[in-house]
């Protein structure tokens, strides 16, 4: 059985730090024993450029060392009012010699001190190695708010390492088939976080009263009446409003497509998944 993990943070304020990711900048060590693959997409929007997007992708990345490492990331981060930001990066990478193999996902989004801000940021990492080496994957997502009123923030990250006796590519249509595959979990997660008004409104002052109650002319005080009674109610499960409730269906809905990428590549690679891995944070 394949091990599938997914994670739900509660994070108030986060601090990122991103060292050595580049966009696409493959490197190979002059022994020709070791080689590293790269692949960034950011989204950093700005008063002057408040709507962000970026995306990345490399559909065949070689690695021909036998020490191999592969890093991949989404970055988007928020800090102007009205701003939105997505972030995107599809990176399949290949290895044919390798004995060693790094392999490090992350998808990260967070926002702080804007008003209405919404960004997100989707992770995914396909690699296919050839025999048996030993593989190292790393996967997680992370997202983030700090002084900040109706914003949203939601990171999804996908890993996925095969094994196959021939790592040969995939053909024009299976790659096809996994940007498409791709772009729907884009539209999902970028509708996580879509401002709909469904928010709470941005808290104002009550103003204060200039003038006292109206008089009454009727001299017989009023009768009092006893308060109303609220009758208390169970949230339903289905409730959208119910607490924990999208959460809940997050995490269904990235097992889900988590199974969903298995069945693709495996058919596609005539191969085998020997780790499968989503995190999701929101």
């Amino acid at each position: 059985m394949i091990p599938r993990r997914v994670v739900l943070p509660a994070v108030a304020a986060a601090a990122v730090l991103v060292a050595t990711v580049g966009a696409s900048s493959p490197a190979a060590h002059p022994d020709g024993r070791s080689s590293r693959v790269d692949l960034l997409s950011s989204a950093h929007p700005s008063g002057a450029m408040p709507s962000v997007a970026d995306r990345a992708y490399e559909g065949r990345h070689w690695m021909r060392g036998t020490d191999v490492s592969a890093d991949t990331a989404a970055i988007t981060s928020l800090t102007c009012d009205d701003c939105v930001g997505e972030s995107t990066t599809l990176h399949v990478v290949y290895a044919e010699r390798a004995r060693v193999a790094r392999l490090d996902n992350v998808a990260t989004a967070w926002a702080q001190e804007c008003l209405r801000c919404s960004g997100s940021a989707l992770s995914v990492q396909v690699v296919v190695l050839r025999g048996r080496p030993t593989a190292l994957p790393n996967n997680r997502a992370l997202s983030a708010t700090a002084a900040c009123h109706t914003c949203l923030t939601s990171a999804l990250a996908f890993q996925v390492v095969l094994v196959a006796d021939d790592a040969e590519p995939m053909g024009e249509a299976e790659l096809a088939g996994l940007r498409a595959w791709f772009d729907e979990q884009a539209a999902v997660l970028r509708a996580s976080v879509a401002l709909d008004g469904s928010q709470p409104p941005i808290p104002t002052q009550e103003p204060t009263p200039t003038t006292g109650p109206t008089p009454s002319s009727d001299p017989s005080p009023p009768t009092p009446q006893p308060p109303p009674t609220a009758s208390p109610q169970s949230p339903s499960p289905d409730d959208p409003a119910t607490p924990g409730r999208s959460s809940r269906r997050a995490r269904r809905d990235a097992v889900s497509a988590l199974a969903d990428l298995e069945r693709l590549l495996t058919r596609a690679l005539d191969a085998e998944a020997v780790a499968a891995d989503v995190d999701v944070s929101r």
